[in-house]
């Protein structure tokens, strides 16, 4: 079982340093947050559960730990050193370097058409356009199970992704224990009226 160590902490500290607009937070996610995070999973087995950006892995240990099996487990993560990690932390978890906000493109060059399950993201939308947060999240839904859930955790006070015709939204969990305070997102759709 992996768990979070001082270079984990540092490795994040200097990535986020180096580009904040990039890495949301100073510090990796905390276990409460993260085991928060897992519990909205689809708990349906079968079908890939996607994770964007998961940085050092905290919520994909999390993730692992609440059933989902390593080969139903894909992660995007743009930044090299902590794709490189990942791999070795976590064997099993496919981890795909590369922008999360265009993992349709990332997916299907990986062969991963099919529904997904769940989609959790941890990547950082509030410095992004609207267009851009926009689109993140009609993909998300475009690429999901109808009903199935988009998890997107983030500081704001206020759903982070901008509202689209048929889909729904509502907070999930406040995570104060978290560094910095965190509150949990879930995105579905609905029927169209």
């Amino acid at each position: 079982m992996k768990g979070l160590f001082a270079s984990d902490e540092m490795r994040f500290l200097r990535s986020f340093l180096a580009d904040p607009l990039r890495i949301a937070s100073p510090i990796p996610s905390g276990r409460r947050l993260a085991r928060t995070i897992a519990a909205q999973i689809d708990p349906r087995p079968g079908g890939i559960v996607l994770e964007l950006g998961p940085g050092t892995g905290p919520v994909t240990q999390a993730i692992l730990e609440s059933g989902v099996t390593p080969c139903d487990l894909v992660a995007i993560e743009s930044d090299a050193e902590f794709a490189a990690q990942l791999r070795e932390d976590f064997v099993g978890v496919r981890i795909v370097e590369g922008d999360a906000f265009a993992f349709p493109v990332l997916l299907h060059a990986a062969g991963l058409d099919a529904p997904l399950r769940t989609i959790v993201s941890g990547v950082p939308v509030l410095s992004r356009s609207l267009a851009v947060r926009r689109r993140l999240l009609a993909d998300a839904i475009a690429a999901l199970r109808p009903g199935s859930p988009f998890v997107q955790f983030s500081y704001g006070a206020d759903p982070p992704l901008p509202q689209i015709d048929n889909v729904e939204v509502r907070r999930a969990a406040i995570v104060w224990h978290n560094i910095p305070p965190m509150h949990v997102w879930v995105y579905r759709a609905t029927a169209p009226a």
